[in-house]
């Protein structure tokens, strides 16, 4: 504010000096005359920066601002007119005339020193008449805080456009006009905003804005913010340049906005930025709301559920969902409701859920607008009539459920049938909340007993509750006991194998294997792949047909194998149902292999026939010679172990290519170890 000032007073003479004697804090004990001596806790004067320092610099005019601080320090009312009363004494006394601002508001003070300041503030008023600057008029909230366009934000001091504010008012006091006898020169201010205000165009912001005089103005900034800290210019708006008049503007924000949006001029002079405007806010108006629900109730009708709803008006309403729930929280679609879509004075709408209950309901909508969801009524509570009629149809006996295979297995009597359409069988996992697993047909009109069997189709994996809603050919219905049946869970998965490993066994490969349980077992057949995708049989161990403790078997691979092999158990049921147990890699040691193996160097004999390489030591390709004329398992390995040629289904007389093997010792197995043979390879 003194910068604005001083350019103002320097517009009006190059020669006026200006001196800011001002220090932040200070209060009106800090600048009495020099010699005065304080009460005590109450600080002596500055004579750096006192009244007797200002009057030293021989002014023409002293302008005293003390906004808040004597308040904040609990200085009476009386002591601040008292040491106000004693500066003046000492610029009257060497002729120089003095301007005092009044108090300002204040958002971190309690309400007696608010009220404090107002009554500095009136003090002021009237005692220096049209010497006092007016800082608190039209600078505060209704409840007495800064305003929020002029508010810096930390409740104490004010922003760029408060400032501008407060210096309007000094210009407004004339003070060079009333040193020079009322004849001053013409004030040289480039602009001065007489209102900025904003008002609301069909929902559109839109500016106004005038001035009492321009000179040398380019142009108004409008900027916008949404947090009243972060401004973006939108448009520029032409000033009319130089007008000893002034003018109005406007300027409309076409963006429809739906939250509060806040606006300020950045005023540019000569095109450079002289000040900003304050700070107007917009609010825009509560939006049109597309429906109004004004009931929404659920009765009984005979022992069905009944909703009833209305609306005051609908606009552009798609449709209302009915959705149900058995517990408050978990909701279900049930029906779409097709309403009017737009109705200015709303409509009744009823929905009857046809489905019978025994245990409250709970209802809400689901009401879509323009085909997106908007809003969910409130939830609404509905019990069944459930004494609705009198029984005298069905006579149910011996209602129970069991266990088939798989299954579960609902019979039951009925009795003396009368005018009798369907049983209805629900189902529940919780006994609470219900689902129709299937549909018999009644009797209709049968005098005696009548036996019912239903087979649920579906497979569970623990206790189930099942009930009957029985329906009559006049649509009343009826509920029976609640039934539990657990299934039969081993009937699925008769062997509970708990553990499966394979393991060494004098270089052989010992299966073992645990069940937990088993039922109607028969037997593990033991097989082997080289593979995991092509099995063979290599063995049988019978099962325990049924058992609820642990079991554990084992079984002796009595091939002597090389490298990775695979084993599963095939299981059989006594009803010849197979089962497959996950399979099991085993990696057969290579030093162990190389160690246990007695390896011919040339030629194997088994059984009369002799086996025979050619050439030995091999360069190129090398030949078994001497095998039967069938095909046989072989496979070449390297002094390490590692496995190096495989072939199932060789037969005599084929070519190993051998050109890209390392010179060294290689083993031949073949058919599972029967023969066993050396290759130098050069």
């Amino acid at each position: 504010m003194v910068s604005l000032y001083t350019q103002y007073l320097k517009g009006i003479n190059s020669g006026y000096q200006v001196y800011n004697l001002a220090v932040g804090n200070y209060t009106t004990y800090d600048i009495n005359p020099t010699g005065y001596v304080p009460p005590a806790s109450r600080p002596s004067p500055d004579t750096a920066h006192n009244i007797t320092k200002a009057l030293s610099l021989q002014p023409h005019a002293i302008i005293i601002n003390l906004p808040t601080n004597d308040v904040g320090r609990g200085y009476t009312l009386a002591e601040q007119q008292a040491n106000y009363q004693r500066v003046l004494n000492a610029a009257t006394a060497q002729g120089v005339k003095v301007w005092v601002a009044s108090t300002q508001p204040r958002n971190d003070y309690s309400a007696q020193m608010v009220a404090n300041l107002k009554a500095m503030r009136d003090w002021t008023f009237s005692s220096f008449g049209d010497k006092s600057i007016d800082f608190w008029t039209g600078m505060t909230q209704p409840n007495d805080s800064i305003k929020r366009a002029y508010s810096y934000g930390d409740g104490i001091h004010l922003n760029d456009s408060g400032h501008y504010v407060l210096y309007t008012r000094v210009v407004a006091r004339n003070i060079p006009q009333a040193l020079c006898n009322g004849n001053p020169p013409q004030p040289q201010v480039p602009v001065v905003l007489n209102a900025f205000t904003l008002s609301n165009n069909a929902n559109k912001f839109q500016l106004n804005w005038s001035t009492a005089y321009e000179k040398n103005v380019s142009r108004f900034v409008v900027q916008r913010s949404a947090d009243s800290v972060n401004f973006n210019s939108l448009s520029n708006v032409t000033a009319t340049g130089n007008d000893s008049t002034g003018r109005s503007y406007t300027y409309l924000d076409t963006t429809r906005h739906t939250v509060k949006q806040f606006y300020r001029l950045d005023v540019i002079v000569a095109d450079t930025h002289y000040i900003y405007s304050g700070i107007v806010r917009g609010i825009p108006p509560p939006p049109q709301v597309p429906v109004a629900l004004t009931a929404f109730t659920v009765s009984n009708n005979t022992n069905k559920l009944q909703l009833n709803w209305s609306t005051s008006y609908e606009r552009n309403v798609s449709r209302f969902i009915v959705q149900r729930s058995a517990d408050s929280v978990n909701f279900n679609n049930l029906v779409n409701v097709t309403p009017t879509g737009n109705d200015s004075t709303g409509r009744s709408y009823t929905y009857l859920d046809t489905t019978l209950y025994k245990v409250k309901q709970f209802y809400r909508l689901d009401v879509i607008v323009a085909d997106t969801h908007y809003i969910y009524s409130s939830i609404v509570r509905g019990i069944p009539d459930t004494s609705y009629g009198a029984n005298t149809y069905f006579n149910i006996t011996n209602f129970l459920v069991q266990p088939n295979k798989d299954k579960l297995q609902l019979l039951w009597y009925s009795n003396n049938e009368k005018s009798t359409r369907w049983f209805i069988v629900e189902n529940s996992s919780d006994s609470l909340n219900w689902l129709t697993v299937g549909t018999l047909a009644a009797a209709g009109n049968y005098p005696g007993s009548r036996f019912y069997n239903f087979t649920d189709t579906n497979t569970y994996r623990s206790r189930q509750y099942y009930r009957l809603n029985m329906e009559t050919t006049t649509g009343l219905h009826f509920f029976s006991t609640v039934v539990k049946g657990m299934p039969d869970t081993m009937y699925a998965q008769p062997f509970r194998i708990a553990s499966f490993s394979v393991v060494l066994q004098q270089s052989k490969a010992q299966l073992r294997w645990t069940t937990s349980a088993e039922k109607n077992t028969k037997n593990f057949t033991i097989e082997r792949s080289l593979d995991s995708t092509i099995w063979s049989a290599i063995g049988t161990v019978n099962a325990a047909s049924n058992s609820t403790t642990t079991r554990s078997y084992t079984f002796l691979d009595q091939a002597v194998l090389t490298g990775t092999v695979y084993y599963r158990l095939n299981m059989l049921t006594h009803d010849n149902r197979r089962f497959f147990s996950a399979a099991v890699k085993f990696t057969f040691p290579g030093a162990l292999r190389m160690a246990s193996m007695q390896v011919a160097d040339t030629h194997d004999a088994v059984e009369g026939q002799s086996v025979r390489i050619a050439p030995n030591p091999v360069t190129e390709s090398v030949q078994l010679l001497g095998l039967s004329a069938v095909n046989h398992d072989v496979r070449i390995f390297d002094a390490s172990g590692r496995l190096i040629y495989c072939n199932p289904q060789f037969q005599s007389g084929k070519r190993i290519d051998a050109s890209s093997w390392a010179r060294g010792v290689y083993i031949v197995i073949i058919d599972e170890g029967k023969r066993r043979l050396k290759i130098i390879k050069q």
